[in-house]
């Protein structure tokens, strides 16, 4: 058992002055004006970004490893000032902010109050409440923070993708994966009234006799909460919307250009008889993930066929430049960790409005300054690495992750 935790803090000053020299940006940011990113142009526009340009603070938490809290491959991370909450497939876990392992929230099953598989989890911590989306019975289990199954919800069956807000608003969402659906995003309140709707016009209608093929994406995550408001974005719609007084509405569009898979390409679309054709020329098409802090937007391109690394990407709003991020060597990464030369940073979530993660296994920390150390490249910071390797040399390649969290530079 091992919890370990450290901060390495930089005290800068530092003047945010825009293009024409004034300190004062706010005037440049019109937050209610629908913009374009045009991630085309962005694919040009490569840039190594040092992550001591938008830091001010990196702290490594490294999760607490046991048999009854080991974390999956794929999962979704929730955050308070104090608390960690992880949907770990068909259960949740619960580690105080350092990384001690508190409890295992949901029992596994498919019987009443257990989980067979967490389809969606809507946290909720003004609540502190966490709702669970099953998947094999269409039901909401409504849990405390300390465990307590509080009530249970049945919910429609053809209802894909499931959210409850903090106003107790229902939100749902549909990739349109069928070809059938009516609307893409659907706001209802707790007497499930309709509130707003966003349609679905990319309808179709299958070949008779065909079999569709239901493609899930890990990565893809449609919500995303920043700035006070849920942000929402469908797969293979580029717009994001955001929720204002019970209405959803466009905020930003992303824009792929000629990197934009095309609707006939659409693999749920070709059906098992057609995939072949998805795999021949897929590989040349990405999908965007995006979420927001500290008024910058952070995007990631990812290739359908996994053929090519994904792009991350950094929009400013102010500035109104999309940078694709690579790293001295020309390689697109994230950030270059110039901080403790480290892991370069690529987000995948917030904490909060002014701090961000990444999780990282063991495994490729212990890989990645394995291959550092033969490099003989200078050492930026001495103080910084060395703490970094003594973190390092102390764990197990089949440890639980560490989270690196990133503190923003104020504007």
């Amino acid at each position: 058992m091992r919890i370990i935790i450290f901060t390495c803090i930089v005290l800068l000053s530092f003047s945010c002055k825009n293009k024409s020299g004034t300190t004062s940006r706010i005037s440049e940011y019109d937050s209610d004006k629908f913009f374009e990113i045009n991630l085309e142009n962005a694919f040009k526009n490569k840039q190594a970004i040092p992550l001591s340009k938008i830091a001010s603070n990196v702290e490594y938490i490294v999760l607490e490893t046991k048999d009854d809290c080991m974390v999956r491959p794929v999962v979704r991370y929730y955050f308070t000032d104090s608390l960690i909450f992880i949907s770990n497939f068909d259960h949740i876990l619960k580690f105080s902010r350092n990384g001690k392992f508190i409890q295992r929230i949901g029992t596994s099953g498919r019987g009443p109050g257990e989980i067979d598989l967490i389809r969606n989890l809507s946290f909720l911590p003004d609540l502190q409440t966490l709702v669970v989306q099953k998947n094999y019975q269409r039901e909401l289990l409504f849990f405390s923070f300390t465990g307590e199954l509080i009530k249970t919800l049945n919910y429609e069956p053809h209802i894909e993708n499931f959210k409850i807000l903090p106003n107790n608003n229902f939100l749902t969402y549909e990739s349109g994966a069928s070809g059938t659906e009516e609307v893409m995003f659907c706001l209802m309140n707790e007497k499930w009234d309709t509130l707003s709707i966003i349609h679905n016009y990319k309808k179709w209608t299958s070949t008779p006799g065909s079999i569709q093929l239901m493609i899930g994406y890990p990565v893809f995550e449609p919500y995303y909460f920043s700035q006070n408001k849920y942000h929402l974005k469908s797969m293979y719609n580029d717009t994001v919307y955001k929720i204002i007084s019970d209405k959803i509405e466009p905020e930003y569009y992303i824009n792929l250009g000629k990197y934009k898979l095309p609707d006939e390409l659409r693999p749920e679309r070709l059906g098992v008889s057609q995939i072949q054709k998805f795999r021949n020329e897929g590989h040349y098409y990405y999908f965007a993930n995006a979420f927001e802090a500290s008024q910058k937007i952070f995007i990631g391109a990812f290739n359908y066929s996994e053929s090519e690394s994904p792009k991350y990407m950094i929009y400013d709003k102010f500035e109104k430049e999309c940078i694709l991020l690579n790293n001295n060597n020309n390689n697109l990464t994230g950030f270059v960790n110039d901080w403790d030369s480290g892991i370069d940073f690529w987000p995948i979530g917030q904490l909060n409005n002014n701090q961000l993660f990444m999780p990282i296994t063991p495994l490729q920390l212990k890989k990645l300054i394995s291959e550092k150390n033969s490099d003989n490249n200078e050492i930026i910071n001495p103080e910084r690495k060395n703490k970094l390797l003594n973190l390092i040399s102390s764990m197990d390649e089949t440890d639980n992750p560490v989270l690196m969290v990133v503190t923003l530079k104020q504007n």
